[in-house]
């Protein structure tokens, strides 16, 4: 079951320091408790939690994945790919983009989002941008180089 999360739960708090710096945790989940254009869901099953996605759907037409995260001992078992295909049923953007590391790259090739890197932009860190581009027409949508990142 994946559901929006509408309160402050430590086990998401823990969940969420896996994809952020600590010192961020309660600043990024106030932010998707407030703000009307950023959501948050969680996975779970048997009331344990198993991962969680956050996304910003600001800008018509696009879904922006600024978290995604899950438990290590459910990775590998299709979590994030299902908790994907929920937002992308929920928001139906025509794009799906996201950024990443070489540590999770691999789960959003596999996925099928178009990979391109985006160089060191840490030092000794290489990070990518992630597309998905969705099979229905977009409607007065105009693509343009902007960032959309959290």
């Amino acid at each position: 079951m994946i559901n929006k999360v509408n309160s402050r739960d430590m086990d998401i708090v823990k969940l969420l320091s896996l994809v952020t710096a600590e010192s961020k945790v309660e600043p990024v989940l106030e932010e998707y408790l407030r703000s009307p254009n950023k959501d948050l869901y969680v996975k779970q099953s048997n009331n344990v939690i198993k991962g969680c996605v956050g996304v910003d759907n600001s800008e018509e037409e696009l879904l922006v994945i600024c978290h995604i995260a899950v438990k290590k001992i459910y990775q590998g078992q299709g979590n994030a790919s299902e908790m994907i295909n929920f937002v992308n049923e929920i928001y139906k953007p025509s794009r799906i983009i996201a950024e990443t590391d070489s540590e999770a790259v691999g789960f959003y090739q596999k996925y099928g989002f178009e990979i391109n890197s985006l160089g060191e932009k840490y030092p000794n860190v290489e990070r990518f941008r992630c597309i998905f581009m969705n099979n229905h027409v977009v409607k007065n949508h105009q693509q343009g180089n902007k960032n959309h990142f959290c």
